[in-house]
């Protein structure tokens, strides 16, 4: 038996097998539709692109995390955490100016937005948050 030798295609892999799957599934159920059988299609190329490559290669991120040093390590931490707090304060700032705009102006679409921006930002602390206490405990 093969050894997985990278999860992120492994994973890209099974996602898109299922998304092919789904196609397949509408293609069946609501009649034939070019569009479905074209993205089935694509769906499943790329799944079998994805699994012959979890199984021959590592991916690109196994294969820097064994040759990277501190400072390599303390580069993308840093630059990681930089990218998060500007994205934070891009969607804060989004958020705080439809608002704004939406009680200057009363269009309801930036109030939408205003509340889209917000869900985004309390998703992305959730999952800023789990992956902390991920690494927390295995890190």
């Amino acid at each position: 038996m093969k050894r997985i030798k990278s999860r992120r295609q492994m994973a890209a892999g099974i996602i898109a097998l299922v998304l092919a799957l789904l196609c397949f599934a509408v293609l069946l159920l609501a009649g034939y539709q070019a569009r479905f059988l074209a993205a089935g299609v694509l769906a499943l190329a790329w799944s079998a692109i994805s699994f012959s490559l979890a199984f021959s290669q590592k991916g690109a991120a196994e294969e820097i995390a064994a040759q990277a040093d501190e400072r390599d390590i303390y580069l993308a931490i840093k630059s990681g955490h930089t990218a998060l707090r500007i994205l934070t304060y891009t969607l804060w700032g989004g958020c705080l100016g439809s608002l704004v705009l939406y009680g200057c102006l009363g269009l309801p679409v930036l109030l939408h937005a205003a509340i889209t921006l917000c869900a985004v930002q309390v998703l992305l602390f959730f999952i800023t948050l789990g992956a902390n206490l991920y690494w927390e405990k295995r890190g």
